[in-house]
């Protein structure tokens, strides 16, 4: 389905080499964003909503560059996570599934095993009792945004409050995080998904009777636009949905939404960063591209295509992988094309448009994403 050109073993080794220069600048930080040519980077004192990503990056690093030292690291950081167990925060769930539940899958270790199930098991009691749906919680940690509440629900959930339901059902065969993950999969193909194949990215729920208000943005455009990145999120929930359970129903949403992807992007497959950004019909060449939200979708491919799977519709969607990867890697910094910067470097990456902060930047999940996806296609297995 696929062949690991000598380019992405380039890639890897140079994005290898790009998380030990971060670690080297940020020391006891947590990476978030960087402004290309500058080597300042934005970090936090806790990891915000990405904390778990950084910690993965560290120990697939230490793992192909047989650095002990950089596996101590990802284990130390995943113990620092642990107080934010109790955060009321739908990215627990990315969290403590990219950092104790892979950790566990690494070194055996039961305690990250315990730390995980109980993220798992914290993340799925957030849900609305009336419908089912999967907030963003009333601590919710993303940096540049003010917006929380057991209330507001937005499409990225289908990916970053789900991640720990497919991990702790394959642990317990506790099947209140199969139903659970259904009930909001179901919820959110309802209500966010326009007849385009395109999304909105927040609604605010009823929690008494579970009715639906009207949708809004808070990323994007304006309020009947389409988010990339929440796009993305999309895409990629519903694919790994797919993955995890084999209902093609899930399959199909995916594909549709990847189909107005690919319709507005191309084979390479890198987003403006909002698609009904009014700019576009204007000036497109002035509107801000989202890296991170393709390399979202591509870790995704890259784990179907890993996984070979035997439907004609899923193979179709895998095989997108390969030009997705290669659009990724037009922007990533290497030594040919870039004597005076840094290899490894995922530029235009936006991460808030609106408020045009961190628009034309490294933005650490990003890294981490194309790192996963070309991990995955390099070893042919997937870590879980």
């Amino acid at each position: 389905m696929y062949q690991f050109k000598p380019e992405w073993q380039t890639a890897l080794d140079d994005l290898c080499e790009r998380v030990v220069t971060i670690r080297d600048s940020v020391g006891e930080a947590w990476p978030y964003h960087c402004e290309p040519g500058t080597e300042q980077w934005d970090t936090t004192d806790d990891g915000d909503w990405c904390g778990g990503h950084w910690v993965e990056c560290l120990r697939i690093a230490g793992e192909l560059r047989g650095s002990r030292d950089l596996l101590a690291d990802a284990e130390e950081r995943t113990e620092r996570l642990r107080p934010y167990l109790e955060r009321d925060d739908m990215f627990r769930a990315h969290r403590f599934y990219y950092s104790a539940a892979r950790q566990y899958a690494w070194t055996g270790k039961p305690k990250y095993r315990t730390l995980a199930l109980a993220g798992a098991y914290a993340v799925r009691s957030m849900a609305i009792e009336s419908n089912g749906a999967m907030p963003i919680g009333t601590q919710v940690q993303v940096r540049s945004t003010q917006l929380f509440g057991r209330d507001k629900v937005c499409v990225d959930n289908v990916h970053p409050n789900l991640c720990l339901d497919w991990w702790g059902y394959s642990q317990t065969g506790d099947t209140t995080f199969i139903e659970g993950a259904r009930r909001h999969l179901d919820l959110t193909a309802r209500d966010f998904i326009n007849d385009d194949g395109s999304t909105v990215e927040f609604i605010d729920y009823d929690t008494q009777t579970g009715a639906p208000g009207p949708h809004y943005t808070l990323l994007g455009a304006h309020d009947d636009s389409c988010w990339s990145r929440g796009q993305a999120w999309a895409v990629a929930g519903y694919l790994r949905a797919w993955e995890e359970l084999g209902d093609p129903r899930y399959l199909n949403i995916g594909a549709r939404l990847l189909d107005y992807w690919m319709d507005r992007t191309g084979p390479q497959g890198v987003p403006p960063w909002d698609f009904k950004d009014p700019a576009l019909e204007v000036d497109p060449d002035s509107v801000p591209l989202d890296t991170s939200a393709a390399a979202v979708v591509v870790e995704q491919l890259a784990r179907m295509a890993v996984k070979d799977p035997d439907l004609p519709d899923a193979r179709r969607v895998a095989e997108l992988v390969t030009p997705m990867i290669d659009g990724l890697l037009g922007h990533l910094t290497s030594r040919e094309r870039d004597p005076d910067l840094p290899p490894g470097i995922l530029r235009d990456g936006c991460f808030n448009g609106p408020r045009r902060y961190a628009d034309h930047s490294e933005l650490i999940w990003g890294t981490a994403y194309l790192l996963f996806a070309l991990y995955y296609l390099r070893t042919g297995r997937v870590v879980e």
